[in-house]
């Protein structure tokens, strides 16, 4: 059990870490910033979509379903402005995030039962918490296209939007 613990704490590290790290030490131009934004999106859609299939609640499945859906369609928004503005999204020099992935993945899917909903609510309301964060702190400040920063801060009210949700879920499954 110990074992189990020490594993589920570490992913939800690597949650945390997936957003901060991305952008610790990178110049954060606009082709950066539409990068770390991607590969955020990719992650929490991965993630819901697991949810979809391995949840043992109905709430948890829910939730995924709706988290895996708004991500994608966010990521869809990002991308299309992109490629409007002829910006190639850049991941920061040293990306980790897609190895930080894998792990998240491989940890969620080796879950099942109540096991798995907990494990997939921790790791949401770690990621979702680490996602509005950054968005606040460096990301937003950093977005240099008035466009691209007005397509963020209209999608931050969603990311907070799924950290309630997920709060709410977490607590009337009695997950802390």
């Amino acid at each position: 059990m110990k074992y189990k613990l020490r594993e589920l704490a570490a992913a939800m590290l690597i949650s945390a870490a997936l957003i901060n790290s991305a952008h610790a030490g990178a110049k954060l131009d606009d082709a950066t910033i539409f990068a770390i934004f991607d590969e955020t999106n990719t992650a929490d859609v991965w993630a819901g979509r697991i949810a979809v299939i391995k949840a043992h609640s109905a709430d948890v499945r829910e939730l995924g379903k709706m988290v895996a859906t708004d991500h994608e369609a966010v990521q869809q928004s990002w991308r299309d402005l992109a490629k409007k503005l002829s910006i190639i999204p850049t991941p920061p020099q040293n990306d980790s995030i897609a190895a930080k992935l894998a792990k998240t993945v491989a940890l969620l899917q080796s879950k099942s039962g109540a096991e798995f909903d907990k494990a997939y609510l921790k790791h949401e309301i770690l990621f979702h918490q680490s996602v509005i964060d950054a968005i606040k702190a460096s990301l937003l400040p950093a977005i240099k296209n008035e466009e691209f920063k007005a397509l963020v801060t209209q999608a931050l009210p969603a990311f907070e939007h799924h950290l309630a949700e997920t709060k709410a879920v977490a607590k009337k499954l009695g997950v802390e």
